[in-house]
This record gives structure tokens, C-alpha cells and sequence, in this order.
């Protein structure tokens, strides 16, 4: 995958999760990366706290596959206000 680094680079990942191209965790993982690079905008702001929550959370319940559903609906919102 090129260099991702722009909002619509996040809005194409994040149809690509939908579509089941990219695996959910991995997708806003990169999605997170993005936002670190355009300096935390609010319209990320979900995917770096599922990206930061998806792992090492484990001994509270919380695990890569519990956020899936929580990253799919961050998807559909993303591009839902970017429509």
C-alpha cells in the first residue's frame, strides 16, 4: 500500500474494511496512523482510541476482536459524514 497520508487515504481504507479487503484491526491501525500524521483530527479521533484499545487491553475484556464491531461502525460514520 502507498505512502498513506491524507484524509481521503483514511476514508479509502476505511471502505476498503467495509468491503472486507483490509482486516477491521489492521485497517484502523492504519487509519490511527493517518490521523497521527494530520495532527489528531476529530474525525479520526475514534480510530486512535480503537487502534490504542484493541490491544494490551486484554485483562480488562477488551480485545482485538471485541473493537471489530465498534471499528465497523466507526467506518460507516467516517464515510457517512464525508459523503
Amino acid at each position: 500500500m502507498h505512502n498513506l497520508e491524507s484524509m481521503n487515504d483514511a476514508v479509502r481504507v476505511a471502505q476498503q474494511i467495509l468491503a472486507g479487503k483490509i482486516d477491521p484491526n489492521l485497517g484502523c491501525g492504519l487509519i490511527a496512523n493517518i490521523g497521527e500524521k494530520l495532527n489528531y483530527p476529530s474525525e479520526l479521533a475514534v480510530f486512535m482510541l480503537l487502534g490504542h484499545e484493541q490491544y494490551g487491553h486484554e485483562g480488562l475484556g477488551i480485545t482485538a476482536e471485541s473493537c471489530v464491531p465498534n471499528i465497523l461502525d466507526a467506518c460507516r460514520e467516517l464515510l457517512a459524514a464525508q459523503a
